[in-house]
């Protein structure tokens, strides 16, 4: 019977988590199961998310729908290890005891404070055991249940202390992105005057040689014209 059980429980949780994992910031803090038949109805309410190694508070409250004897409530909860992975039942809520007579409308509830083990992954999940009997003119009728209650998902907050360091690590990282596009577009913008400067100064150069250079032709046509006149004197009649 353990073993159905279990192997329930894990292909519930399976298909949970997802589901869990995509509303956690849409969904109300707290969360309501519903069980009703045979003239009895049952809510647990749970937070709807928690955190390993802290307390939670589970409300078990029992309404006869009609007169009833309820025999015997329990809530057994079971986690998952977080090194084994196995299931593990780490707390027992003895709701009833001892057979109490409930008249129809009326309620019998209470509030329990629960520790969630530190070693505790993924998901708190319990199995609600029920026994009662109904009162009437006629032959009693008793019932037994035993039904799988999927209650509170444990966030890790090792994993959302590295999704944080994540996110700034990303955030560091554009940053670094925004700074090394803005040095490269300062760069370019240097390579850019220093193309203008050079491009000026060649032309100032250029320039500057083709004085020069007519200043030395200048100079050089004027020696050769000075010494010309100066070899080319009329000669002296005595």
């Amino acid at each position: 019977m353990m073993l159905k059980h279990k192997v329930l429980a894990l292909a519930l949780l399976a298909l949970f988590i997802p589901c869990l994992t995509c509303n956690v910031g849409a969904e109300a803090t707290t969360r309501v199961y519903v069980y009703s038949f045979a003239g009895i109805e049952v809510k647990i309410e749970y937070p709807f998310e928690t955190y390993p190694n802290q307390n939670i508070t589970i409300n078990v409250a029992i309404r006869a729908l009609t007169d009833l004897i309820l025999n015997y409530t329990q809530v057994d909860l079971y986690v998952l290890h977080n090194e084994t992975k196995e299931e593990n039942l780490f707390h027992s809520i003895l709701h009833i005891s001892e057979p109490k007579l409930l008249k129809g409308g009326e309620w019998f509830n209470k509030t329990y404070e629960v520790f969630i083990p530190e070693y505790a992954i993924n998901l708190v999940y319990g199995k609600l055991i029920l026994k009662w009997t109904l009162r009437g003119t006629g032959e009693a009728t008793s019932y037994e249940r035993e039904l799988l209650v999927l209650l509170s998902y444990l966030r890790s907050l090792e994993l959302e202390n590295l999704r944080n360091e994540n996110a700034i690590l990303k955030e560091n990282l554009t940053n670094l992105q925004n700074e090394l596009t803005t040095l490269n577009n300062t760069l370019t913008e240097l390579r850019n005057n220093l193309t203008n400067i050079q491009k000026r100064y060649e032309g100032e150069l250029s320039g500057t040689r083709s004085t020069v250079a007519v200043l030395a032709i200048t100079t050089v046509f004027f020696l050769a014209t000075t010494a010309y006149l100066i070899f080319r004197k009329p000669k002296q009649y005595w």
